[in-house]
């Protein structure tokens, strides 16, 4: 049984033993629920196209269509690619941080923390996104 486990990983290459073993179920394309062949073979139709090649043949300019496979790495599972972005991020250095050494801890009276600080209307003024949340602090 070890041998044809063994065999089994050899021949997966970089996927572990324990997935040439138990198949990977976290794969996005199995809870993909994208429309069936019936369902697209419709959306063509009410387009004018009778296959996929052709849509693409008419949308896609012809300078930038290629013949050729693209030579892409196989698809990971999503605990793969969490563990491989978790092997680039361990990879980091942790370095001191000079940003904000000049703060000093004060008291910051009531009426300035509540009209300024606490008041949304700097932030929010439109939409609740961060840039924009930064632009109002700068401001106040």
């Amino acid at each position: 049984m070890i041998s044809k486990l063994t065999t089994t990983a050899t021949q997966v290459g970089r996927r572990s033993l324990a997935t040439a073993v138990f198949p990977a179920t976290d794969a996005f394309k199995h809870r993909h629920v994208g429309p069936s062949e019936k369902e697209r073979d419709e959306m063509l139709q009410a387009i004018g196209f009778n296959t996929m090649e052709e849509l693409n043949s008419s949308t896609v300019p012809a300078a930038i269509r290629h013949d050729f496979d693209l030579n892409l790495k196989p698809a990971m599972t999503e605990s793969e690619a969490t563990a491989y972005l978790k092997s680039m991020a361990d990879k980091n250095k942790v370095m001191k941080n000079y940003i904000g050494m000049g703060y000093y801890g004060t008291l910051t009276p009531a009426v300035v923390r509540r009209n300024l600080i606490e008041d949304p209307s700097w932030y929010t003024s439109y939409t609740p996104y961060q840039p924009e949340i930064s632009q109002g602090r700068l401001e106040m």
